[in-house]
């Protein structure tokens, strides 16, 4: 993972790997911010990455410039998206730039009493649109995936000792031409100012004065030309008076608050700057954090101080809720390729299980014919067991015919009214069969058929069962049809006139379901 470090001179890089404490760094490279569009600056980022051997393409990237404020409201307990709407009315009101021309993010910092209430303190950052479109743009070009956007105070910040929450610290962060102090209340930023650092004006250089020849007398000594401050002591000058400013300035905003440690990060100090320091503001530079927050590899050199803002950029991390200004267009459709991500791993996963399925059920039913084949192959070894099988087979076919015919046998008796009717042996109407019991006799069947016949006397009642007996003889499969009546009673009042005869037919069913007596009508 990357933490960049972009401002408007300076662009400074380090990989790190994530979450490790203290934060591994494998490489570190600084590079002065060329001019021009930000598309050839992302192209000679990517180049300048690229000769360094630097893979990754994920980072957190750090902002810094003069259009880029830093306040803090109080805001009710609300959600992330309700209190950034809170903001951008908050910040309307302070600024003339239109609130759309803005991208304003926030995170809760602490918790303050109004009037009872309980309220949430916001650090708000916000910087025009343009601008951070500008800078996701150069870091497409360059081969970079941007995760969060920050400030260099926020940055910075993070970088606060555990050991130290109670203090006031300052952090001093140099580049070529510009400075940025901020203030930390054990990690949480309360003041940020940049200022500009320009080298002075120096003046015209004196006119000469005409030469009237004057004689020299000897022994007189030119008085000594009056020489100005250096640079590097105009520059101090210039750096101490906007650090005494700035602190003033928190001084009046946090009612009489004062640091104790500053920490000097990006450009080294130079000796005067210290002096001056130590001399008007009573203070001395002290190590800086990222010292202990940060290891370098063994191939690298560099200064953990000079690389304090992508230090401080790895420890802060990216949580929820954290300040972030890439543009809210970026965020969601960010956050619409995580949820496609996220469906085709699912998809993927379903259809891995699927494959994994069919090649488990394909190498089963391999397996399952190898062994059927080696069991026929046995079986064809072993004459035993393939007679054993076969008897086995036999046994199990004589079963399932057994079951079968046991089945038909057992079925409702309006199958065997239509099985007669088939064979050309119409049942009348007024007849109806009450029993059939069929019984197994060596290789013949026997059965009984009980049945009542109806008819307005007793005699038209015995013609319908006489036709019914003509019609079994004739079709020849029962052989040997012996009726016999049982009892002829006249039907009771509720039923009618006429009488009703109660018969038994016995019969015999050959077993190979050849026929024996009398000839079948077609």
């Amino acid at each position: 993972m990357l933490a960049v470090e972009i401002s408007p001179r300076v662009i400074r890089v380090a990989e790190i790997v994530p979450n490790t404490s203290p934060v591994q760094v494998t490489h570190a490279a600084g590079m002065e911010r060329p001019g021009g569009e930000p598309a050839a600056v992302g192209q000679v980022l990517r180049r300048f990455l690229a000769e360094r051997g630097i893979t990754a393409n994920r980072a957190l990237v750090s902002y810094s410039g003069p259009v880029i404020e830093h306040r803090i409201y109080s805001t009710p307990p609300v959600g992330s998206e309700s209190r950034e709407e809170l903001l951008r009315g908050k910040v309307a009101q302070e600024i003339s730039t239109p609130v759309a021309e803005l991208r304003v993010s926030g995170e809760v910092v602490g918790k303050v009493m109004e009037g009872g209430v309980e309220r949430h303190e916001v650090l708000t950052v916000f910087t025009p649109e343009f601008e951070i479109r500008r800078l996701t743009f150069l870091l497409i070009e360059a081969g970079i995936s941007p995760a969060r956007v920050a400030s260099v105070p926020l940055a910075l910040t993070a970088l606060h000792p555990e050991d130290q929450k109670e203090v006031l610290a300052g952090f001093l962060h140099s580049e070529p031409g510009r400075g940025i102090i901020s203030v930390s209340d054990g990690g949480k930023l309360r003041f940020a100012r940049e200022f500009t650092l320009e080298m002075p004006a120096r003046a015209a250089t004196a006119p000469d004065f005409l030469d009237y020849k004057t004689l020299d007398l000897g022994g007189a000594t030119p008085a000594p030309e009056a020489s100005g401050p250096s640079d590097e002591e105009a520059l101090a000058e210039r750096m101490v008076t906007e650090l005494t400013r700035s602190l003033l300035y928190f001084r009046q905003l946090s009612r009489g608050g004062a640091i104790s440690r500053l920490y000097w990060s990006g450009e080294k100090p130079s000796p005067a700057v210290t002096r001056l320091i130590g001399e008007r503001l009573k203070l001395e530079i002290s190590p800086h954090p990222a010292v202990a927050a940060a290891v370098f590899g063994p191939e690298l050199s560099g200064d953990p101080a000079e690389f304090a803002v992508p230090i401080g950029l790895a420890v802060a991390g990216q949580v929820p809720d954290q300040v972030n200004l890439l543009p809210e267009g970026y965020l969601r459709r960010k956050k619409r390729r995580g949820i496609l991500a996220a469906v085709v791993v699912v998809a993927a996963a379903f259809l891995i299980a699927n494959i994994g399925l069919y090649l488990g059920l394909n190498n089963a039913a391999n397996r399952y014919r190898e062994v059927l084949a080696g069991a026929a192959e046995v079986s064809h070894r072993s004459v035993g067991m393939q007679e054993g099988f076969t008897r086995w087979f036999s046994l199990r076919k004589s079963v399932s015919e057994a079951s079968a015919e046991e089945r038909a046998l057992q079925t409702s008796f309006t199958r065997w009214k239509a099985f007669f009717a088939s064979l050309g042996a119409p049942v009348p109407a007024e007849m109806a069969f009450t029993s059939l019991t069929v019984d197994q006799t060596g290789a013949v069947y026997r059965g009984e058929l009980r049945g009542k016949a109806r008819g307005k006397n007793a005699a038209e009642g015995q013609e319908k069962v006489n036709g019914f007996l003509a019609a079994v003889r004739r079709q020849g499969l029962a052989a040997e049809a012996q009726y016999a009546p049982v009892e002829v009673r006249p039907l009771r009042a509720e039923e009618g006139a006429g009488y009703e005869q109660e018969f038994l037919l016995t019969f015999r069913l050959p077993s190979d379901g050849k026929e024996t007596t009398g000839e079948r009508t077609p």
